[in-house]
């Protein structure tokens, strides 16, 4: 009897412990689901693809990456991505998406870098207009003009026309590459709108132009009133021709009849004729001495201005 009563103590404490351990193992296993991170197939860049550049498999790889971390529209497939143009470049370790891509079709080639509503136009250039070779694809420049303005006799005139230009390429080469070595060409292409295009042409056809490079990180656009001949000599504009007054209209006396109800304005009186008071006749004094005593004796000259009567 005691031995059944064991045997059922021992088979019900066996059971606890097994509904026990199989709620923990439950347990343990629903929280690995819940830290468990979904997995996707993504395409990546092997290595850094330069803007314009097709699409190879050497650099391309396909790994596992977070589903809630991957962009929208991430292509997952090599065959997806080979010979795809690209229109930004790419940094080694990025996901490859469709908006970082030419449209399928598109070549490789300067056309892939122009930005929509753009165009690519090529200027002559030299090494003193390329400063030296130092220009470089990607770069950005200020085009300098010089012509002689016809409205102040021929005189030169240089002017900064256009500012923070995307040079395209510089000669054939569309990158730069990795030491920034001077590029020694006969041409640059500029990226430019129509508008800027023509006036572009324009100046290339009655002057000469020069690229000037900006610094890195410089997008504020130039505005300068252009510099002349006195600028650089420091001589003082020519003066400008003297304009000659206007003479005043002469005004004709009109002479108006006094009309009835106007107050009569009495004439002012004739001057008098001036008085003329006659000369003082002149006069003779003598000194008289008698003795000690000294006295004046003054006598009148007769006036000789006065006619004499005539003799009887």
């Amino acid at each position: 009897m005691a031995l059944n009563r064991y045997s059922l103590v021992l088979a019900a404490t066996l059971l606890t412990a097994g509904t026990a351990t199989f709620g923990v193992y439950r347990v343990i296993e629903n929280t690995r689901a819940q830290n468990r991170v979904l997995l996707r197939d993504v395409v990546v860049a092997r290595k850094d693809i330069p803007e314009g550049a097709a699409l190879t498999p050497s650099a391309l790889v396909v790994n596992a990456w977070p589903v809630a971390t991957v962009p929208a529209g991430a292509l997952s497939s090599l065959d997806s991505a080979v010979g795809r143009v690209t229109r930004v470049p790419v940094y080694a370790g990025e996901v490859i998406v469709p908006g970082r891509l030419s449209p399928p079709g598109t070549g490789p080639g300067l056309q892939v870098k122009i930005t929509p509503g753009k165009r690519a136009m090529a200027v002559k250039i030299d090494d003193v207009v390329g400063v030296s070779g130092l220009i470089q694809p990607d770069s950005r420049v200020d085009v300098l003009v010089t012509l002689r303005d016809q409205r102040s006799d021929g005189e030169q005139v240089s002017k900064l026309f256009m500012s923070n230009m995307r040079v395209l390429s510089v000669g054939t080469i569309d990158r730069s590459g990795p030491d920034n070595r001077p590029i020694v060409a006969t041409s640059a292409t500029l990226e430019v709108t129509p508008i800027e295009a023509e006036r572009l042409a324009v100046a290339m056809r009655d002057g000469t132009i020069q690229l000037v490079l900006r610094g890195y990180g410089d997008p504020d656009s130039v505005s300068t009133k252009g510099a002349r001949s006195e600028d650089v000599l420091q001589r003082p504009p020519k003066p400008a021709p003297p304009v000659a007054a206007p003479s005043p209209p002469v005004r004709r006396a009109s002479v108006s009849r006094p009309s009835k109800s106007d107050p009569v304005t009495p004439l002012p009186a004739p001057p008098l004729p001036p008085v003329v008071l006659p000369p003082k006749p002149d006069s003779l004094t003598i000194d008289v001495i008698r003795g000690d005593k000294v006295s004046q004796q003054k006598f009148e000259k007769p006036d000789s201005t006065k006619k004499k009567p005539p003799m009887p």
